[in-house]
């Protein structure tokens, strides 16, 4: 099972997202942190908002791919904030998880925050001494423990959590490795003040026993059509990076060839190299590499994601192309700042035929940027 993320492009690029107050799309996001150096360039992304407290990268923490995150110390930390509220009370989390480290956890702080836009907690869930899960609300009331289920050091773990915000009728529901370990009755209060959305979530290292390891992580809702509205299971998050030259070619390199401007790996090199478009209908777009094997698994969703900035004064406004079966999709117009900016287009299905995608639309579609005033 996969999510694809698009490789990071450099500069001058154009971009967008599918509008997702429109489209009612319960996939939010996904990510494997595979294209991100530092926090600097995770920092970049517009939707959601990232705030890395000493969040690190690297080949050294990931499940699978090139890079994972870690968290050194109790009190580091990743938040992710989705521009806008959801559209449904009900959220899933996935997320593979590894402790690198054998001491007694502290029931201290909870390893993940379920939150609402403005930070709040509703839902946390704890490592206990014995490594069990203890899901607790925001009052600190205890909802359920997971039994016969630990957390054991040196072994990678997916764990997800649903849940229903509500001040009554709240539930949370929890699997390891696609095995349901805990379902709370529908009877609890899961509901920190009015806001009924998780719009946030916090991920950080579990008390007492940093390092903790993350990778492979999806935040959707229950709005939407099946699958993307429920549990996606243990899945693996790849990128496909540009390797060619697509089917526009119009912007100026700063050296070689376009596509050569806007492959580096991990994350974008900043003004180092580029590709340069300043005229409206401009556009430039690049082929990708083939994914990884095995292929032939589920894919849930398609992200691809560039990164550019604006080299003059005045307002520069440009959208990204998505291509598939030989025809251009854009997403929403972004405005650009002098200062880089990542902004993504999230496909939960192949937008050329509505259909779910399969290896070969990935292996055969462009990522590109369009100039549009």
């Amino acid at each position: 099972m996969k999510l694809i993320g698009g490789s990071p492009l450099s500069r001058s690029g154009l971009t967008s997202g599918i509008n997702q107050e429109e489209n009612k799309m319960a996939l939010l996001w996904f990510d494997g942190f595979e294209s991100y150096g530092a926090a600097a360039d995770m920092n970049r992304v517009t939707d959601p908002t990232f705030y890395c407290n000493n969040t690190q990268f690297s080949a050294t923490y990931k499940r699978y791919g090139d890079r994972g995150i870690a968290h050194n110390a109790w009190d580091h930390y990743l938040d992710i904030t989705m521009a806008s509220a959801p559209s449904s009370t009900t959220c899933v989390v996935g997320m593979a998880i590894y402790f690198n480290n054998a001491s007694t956890p502290s029931i201290s702080t909870p390893f993940l925050h379920l939150r609402d836009g403005s930070g709040n907690m509703h839902v946390g869930l704890y490592a206990d001494a014995d490594r069990n899960i203890v899901v607790k609300n925001n009052g600190g009331t205890t909802l359920g423990t997971t039994s016969g289920v630990t957390l054991n050091a040196y072994a990678w773990y997916y764990i997800e959590v649903k849940a229903i915000i509500d001040d009554s009728v709240g539930q949370v529901i929890i699997r390891i490795d696609e095995a349901v370990v805990l379902t709370t009755t529908a009877d609890k209060d899961t509901l920190n003040g009015s806001d009924a959305y998780v719009q946030g979530l916090r991920v950080q290292a579990v008390f007492n026993i940093p390092p903790t390891l993350v990778d492979d992580f999806y935040f959707l809702d229950g709005s939407g059509d099946a699958p993307h509205n429920d549990f996606l299971g243990d899945i693996r998050v790849d990128i496909s990076r540009v390797d060619g030259a697509g089917s526009h070619t119009e912007f100026t390199p700063s050296a070689g060839s376009n596509y050569e401007n806007v492959d580096e790996e991990p994350g974008p090199d900043s003004d180092t190299t580029y590709n340069d478009g300043d005229t409206t209908d401009d556009e430039d777009s690049y082929a990708l590499e083939d994914l990884p094997a095995p292929s032939g698994t589920t894919i849930y969703g398609v992200k691809s994601q560039i990164t550019v900035r604006k080299t003059d004064a005045g307002a520069r406004r440009c959208k990204i192309i998505t291509r598939s079966g030989g025809s251009d999709y854009l997403g929403d117009e972004e405005t650009l700042s002098d200062s880089y900016q990542t902004f993504t287009t999230l496909y939960e299905d192949n937008p050329d035929d509505s259909a779910a995608w399969e290896d070969a639309d990935v292996n055969g579609m462009e990522v590109g940027i369009k100039v549009t005033a």
